[in-house]
């Protein structure tokens, strides 16, 4: 028997590659591939220069960039060659190596935690852990979009606090994955006002201790002018972790659909020292270049490529020729990078629309215009090899059990939500041999999309949620015969559940008390 393929629903790659700009990056990269280039001679370098241009031309346009300054200066950002994930690992190693060396410096005994709003992509939450960071869930409510409330970030400070525990930085994406939602200006200066508070907070909190240090420590007896003076060394601390640093992640910006644009908190005054912004072409098709761009004060960005010395020397010439042409404000680069996020955002919407409806039913998304509406019955009927009667039909039951919980402005993921079928029981295909499970956690949508229905997704604990979240994370940037494909075989697979037994008596099931 022909083994069927894998469907990898749990990807993060683009519908399209950008071509262009991948042949022009080769292009440019063969003329000296032989030559090395150093982080700190990286700005002087003729060749790469344009790079440099490109970058801070892009976001100063984009209104990313320090108060004060009319663009982005060159020593405010690096260029990285592993993409965000490089950026997200080196500002995590920053801020505990300087909490490490504030602990030794007073014998103080900070606990450091990152706030993190859920769901997210497991390698945020890993990172910190191993570094020793505590990593404190942010629950977001998804009956709002998604958006994280002034009300439970508030909540989790309290608790965090009342835990002994230091928090040193906040994370989140923006665009965000998995949801595809966009935070605004409204959510974001709401969330900036509690991180300027707890930046005051902790100012007091840093003075209180110094000065309990210096009542602790021998008086210094010195001689200035022939006078004896008596000083208590040591001063406040000042490293890069001594208050809230927010990672922005802004690597899925320019994916959205619509006019709606995501804003950024080094946009809000007052916060660019505060801010490490990340962001990069990885998502807009030049995922496997690996290059990106962290955002942050002179003085962060000096430790970051210091810290870089002990991974790599800079990113290679394909990669940041490749970063020159994806942000370039010039021609041709600029009408090809809008013609090309046209294209990638018009069929990343519509594969979204389109899987949607298979699952939930076309009449219940309200986000789906008529034109919309005909198109996805369309597509169906010509996959399907059917009429369109037939194919409205399909579409108009949708699959019952599972449910789209997502409806996302950008980005290219839906969240399906499996808590329905809660109770269930099933056959494990992995454990055919043992009696029927219930259909209650993680493993319950492994054994019923991995080993019995051939679905590589993203479950719940992959994204930092419960264990017992029946909820798995799809992309939609596949093609649409796949994406059919995937909707049959999840309707397989919940045929497969067993509904739970009716109790006998009414005694056995009593009606609880209001």
């Amino acid at each position: 028997m022909e083994k069927r393929k894998v469907l990898d629903m749990s990807l993060g790659n683009p519908l399209h590659p950008f071509r262009s700009v991948a042949r022009y990056a080769f292009q440019q990269a063969a003329h000296d591939l032989n030559k090395y280039r150093f982080m700190n001679r990286g700005h002087s370098d003729p060749e790469i220069l344009p790079t440099y241009k490109a970058v801070s031309d892009f976001f100063t346009e984009r209104g990313i960039y320090p108060s004060g300054w009319s663009g982005l200066p060159y020593n405010y950002f690096s260029l990285l060659g592993g993409g965000t994930t490089e950026g997200y690992n080196l500002i995590t190693q920053l801020l505990i190596k300087d909490v490490m060396k504030e602990n030794k410096r007073l014998n103080r005994d900070l606990k450091p935690a990152i706030l993190m709003p859920m769901p997210t992509y497991g390698f945020f939450m890993h990172q910190p852990e191993q570094w020793g960071i505590k990593v404190i869930p942010v629950m977001r409510d998804l009956e709002k979009s998604g958006i994280v409330t002034k009300r439970e970030l508030l909540r989790v400070v309290k608790q965090a606090h009342a835990d002994g525990l230091r928090i040193i930085s906040y994370f989140d994406s923006n665009p965000n994955n998995p949801l595809g939602t966009i935070r605004g200006e409204k959510e974001t200066r709401a969330l900036a006002e509690i991180f300027i508070a707890l930046r005051e907070h902790y100012k007091e909190q840093d003075k209180q201790a110094l000065t309990l240090w210096q009542q602790s420590q021998p008086d210094i007896e010195m001689t200035l002018l022939d006078k004896p003076i008596k000083i208590k060394p040591g001063h406040i601390w000042e490293g890069p972790a001594n208050r809230v640093r927010i990672i922005d992640d802004m690597v899925y910006d320019g994916l959205e659909y619509g006019d709606k644009k995501a804003f950024a908190f080094v946009q809000i005054d007052g916060l660019f020292k505060d801010t490490f912004t990340l962001a990069g072409p990885s998502k807009a098709g030049l995922a496997s270049l690996r290059g990106g761009v962290v955002i942050a004060d002179s003085n962060d960005i000096s430790d970051l490529e210091r810290l870089r010395i002990n991974n790599n020397y800079f990113p290679s010439r394909p990669t940041l020729a490749a970063l020159e042409a994806f942000y370039s404000t010039q021609e041709p680069f600029a009408t090809a990078r809008r013609q090309h996020f046209n294209r990638l955002n018009r069929d990343h919407r519509f594969h979204g629309l389109f899987m949607k409806a298979l699952i939930n039913g076309i009449d219940t998304m309200a986000e789906a215009s008529p034109a919309d509406k005909k198109k996805i019955i369309a597509t169906c009927a010509t996959l399907e090899l059917c009429t369109t009667e037939k194919a409205a039909k399909k579409l108009k039951a949708g699959i019952k059990g599972v449910t789209v919980i997502t409806t996302p402005e950008a980005g290219f993921f839906h969240v399906l939500d499996f808590s329905i079928l809660r109770g269930h029981t099933y056959q494990s295909p992995r454990h055919h041999w043992e009696d029927k499970k219930p259909f209650a956690d993680h493993y319950s949508l492994i054994d019923m999309l991995r080993a019995g229905q051939d679905i590589q997704s993203c479950n719940a604990s992959w994204m930092g949620l419960p264990m017992d979240h029946l909820v798995s994370r799809v992309t939609f940037a596949i093609p649409l015969a796949d994406i059919l494909e995937f909707t049959k075989r999840l309707q397989k697979g919940i045929q497969t559940l067993s509904p739970p037994e009716k109790q006998c008596c009414a005694a056995a099931n009593p009606v609880p008390a209001l």
